[in-house]
C-alpha cells in the first residue's frame, strides 16, 4: 500500500517498534516474501525449499529456531493477505 499511495497504513503507524534482536529475522522475512510465487487467485506460502534455495544462494545461516519465526510470520502475513 505504501509503494502505491506514498502513505504507510494506519495500522503500521501504531505498530508497536520491531525488537532490534530480532531485526535480521524481518529482513529475511521480507527477501523471502518478495521473491515469492503466486498462485491463480493467491500468493503461495515460502517452502522449505525456497527457504533452502535462499540460505545456498545468500549465505545467511538461520537457526532452526528462527526458519520456524519465518514460517510463523509467513503464515500470518498470508492470513492478513487472505482477508483483503
Amino acid at each position: 500500500m505504501e509503494r502505491a499511495t506514498g502513505k504507510p497504513p494506519p495500522e503500521l503507524l501504531e505498530a508497536p517498534p520491531l525488537p532490534e534482536a530480532l531485526a535480521h529475522v524481518w529482513g529475511w522475512f521480507a527477501e523471502l516474501s518478495n521473491a515469492r510465487g503466486a498462485g491463480a487467485f493467491t500468493l503461495n506460502p515460502i517452502s522449505f525449499s525456497d527457504m533452502e534455495s535462499w540460505v545456498r544462494l545468500s549465505g545467511h545461516r538461520p537457526t532452526s529456531s528462527e526458519v520456524q519465526l519465518l514460517r510463523r510470520l509467513d503464515e500470518a502475513f498470508l492470513v492478513e493477505v487472505s482477508k483483503k
